[in-house]
């Protein structure tokens, strides 16, 4: 798989998380996750692109209009660790953060795990 389709798939994985319809939100994870997903972060953990959904909606809920920019994706292996920034709705960075992960043989991503401090913790 090249580096620049690991890119653009972490790119539409990523681009589930910010404030688009639902039916765009479905889209972006189709052609970036597998069907059995497991998502695990200090927030909690999905397993399936049903639950994935779930927590992506309620991350809008709590945060309207964030939205997040890949910094730096390494990978080999068929594995990786990406550099992600989160934005707030007016642009501002909030927080600057790391997700491991894997992709299949096609380069879906099967797995991530997410490293990040949550406020007030």
């Amino acid at each position: 798989m090249s580096a620049d389709h690991l890119q653009e798939t972490y790119k539409s994985y990523l681009g589930a998380y910010s404030d688009v319809e639902p039916t765009e939100r479905e889209h972006l994870l189709r052609e970036s996750v597998t069907d059995d997903v497991i998502s695990i972060n200090p927030e909690g953990e999905s397993r399936g692109i049903g639950e994935l959904v779930k927590h992506i909606e309620q991350f809008q809920k709590q945060k309207p209009g964030a939205h997040f920019q890949s910094n730096q994706l390494l990978s080999h292996h068929d594995q990786f660790l990406a550099e992600w920034t989160m934005y707030s709705n007016d642009g501002a960075a909030v927080a600057t953060a790391h997700t491991y992960g894997r992709f299949d043989e096609i380069g879906l991503i099967t797995y991530l795990i997410g490293f990040f401090e949550q406020p007030g913790k």
